[in-house]
């Protein structure tokens, strides 16, 4: 099977993933939200019609007839204040709808790319797991063959025994770790994650420009899709105050009628005609539900206002750790490497003390176990920066496939063949 690079598994799942399925389906909904509105400021044309059968008694006797009627209305709102609110109230609607969806487009980028980097991460796991286990196993048959000739106590032996065992324990976890990712990636895309191309082995470590948090927060306040959904919702809570406040306002329409009434009831008789005049209607007394309204509408609006900072301190927050995810992530990776440069440097030197005999063979297997456990660590460290460059750009409105198709440069065309997802077969020793 071909491998699959990040582009590849987010455009699988702009296709397949349901969230950003629902959200899609809620900005299609949301479109009509200003239709809407605008729909009762227009000529509203209604027809009406009846057809009856009467029994009227007479003096001379019961005598039946019929009567229909047809007719046309049109009435046009001259000013009601209420509708003229609601039509802003759907614009903003419909501007929310767009907002929610530019926003569920960056979770969902969020969410492959982390799913993306679990798979890499545990499959470099799964790596590290197998590489320790096989270099354990090679210490523990050179300590049995040491004991054999009476070069080394048995304490080695069992030493190198243990550390043998508690690999296999850990290839098994990290089997098991490697297929709930892959299962993971595979739901949200509804593509295999068994071959994913990998990170290059040097991954350039850029620094936020510019290179201050306040600057990033400024952006956020202007870019975050989050703040602009509150900010939103806000205006339409103020909108609803006018509408609540209407309830004391008059209304005035124009309207114009034709009907056309046709009776036998005496002789045949047909009547037409039209009208055209100016309705108006004023509220006197509502048992006090318009006031009631207006205190309603206000508490909402206030609400909005505190849920608009409540959102505002989020996204600076989030900001600022997604900046210093960038920043201390650059320096984390930096010491990463130097602690997996160390570690193989003191692995060397214990090799060579063990060969001297100033080291014992649980110094040796110490030091190993410190290499592998560094080149995890580091890796780690590589997906959690990328994460955070991401989680910047998220932060500030601006993550969309320019971004993500720069971090997707940072990958490599896998030309081997993908781990093996089968338990590991018993070693004899």
């Amino acid at each position: 099977a071909q491998a699959l690079d990040l582009i590849d598994v987010w455009q699988a799942a702009r296709e397949h993933d349901a969230a950003y399925a629902s959200a899609r389906a809620s900005w299609e909904a949301g479109q009509e939200k200003t239709i809407q509105g605008r729909a009762p400021l227009l000529p509203q044309l209604n027809a009406s019609g009846d057809y009856t059968r009467n029994k009227a008694e007479r003096p001379a006797g019961i005598g039946r007839y019929r009567s229909a009627s047809a007719g046309l209305q049109l009435t046009q709102t001259l000013f009601d204040w209420s509708r003229f609110a609601a039509l802003e109230q759907g614009r903003q609607a419909t501007l929310i709808a767009d907002d929610q969806f530019k926003n569920a487009e960056q979770e969902l980028i969020l969410r492959t790319a982390q799913a993306y980097f679990d798979v890499l991460l545990a499959e470099d796991t799964l790596e590290f797991t197998r590489a320790a286990k096989d270099a354990y196993a090679k210490q523990l048959e050179q300590a049995k063959k040491s004991f054999d000739v009476g070069s080394a106590t048995i304490t080695d032996t069992y030493e190198a025994q243990a550390s043998y065992d508690s690999a296999v324990a850990s290839e098994l976890a990290a089997l098991n770790d490697l297929e709930v990712k892959r299962n993971k990636l595979a739901l949200q895309t509804g593509v295999s994650a068994n071959r994913l191309d990998p990170l290059k082995a040097k991954v350039p470590l850029e620094l936020p420009s510019p290179d201050s948090a306040d600057s990033w927060v400024r952006q956020a306040e202007d870019g975050s899709y989050a703040l602009a959904i509150r900010r939103k919702q806000l205006i339409v809570a103020g909108k609803q105050v006018d509408i609540s406040r209407s309830g004391h306002l008059p209304t005035v329409s124009l309207v114009a009628g034709y009907n056309d009434r046709t009776s036998t009831q005496l002789a045949s008789v047909d009547t037409r005609g039209g009208s055209v005049g100016v309705q108006v209607t004023l509220p006197i007394f509502s048992g006090g539900l318009a006031q009631s309204k207006v205190r309603e509408a206000r508490a909402l609006e206030e609400q909005a206002r505190q849920d608009l900072e409540d959102a505002r301190r989020q996204v600076e927050q989030a900001t600022r750790t997604a900046y210093l995810g960038v920043t201390s992530g650059a320096a984390q990776v930096t010491a990463r490497e130097q602690v997996l440069a160390s570690s193989k440097s003191q692995l060397d030197a214990t090799r060579l003390g063990r060969e001297v005999g100033v080291r014992t063979s649980v110094d040796l297997l110490n030091a190993e176990r410190k290499v592998y456990e560094s080149r995890r660590d580091l890796a780690q460290a590589r997906y959690q920066y990328l994460m955070a460059r991401l989680q910047l750009a998220a932060a500030v409105g601006q993550l969309d496939r320019k971004v993500l198709e720069g971090i997707n440069q940072l990958l490599q065309a896998r030309q081997s063949t993908a781990l093996a997802s089968a338990q590991p077969k018993p070693n004899k020793q």
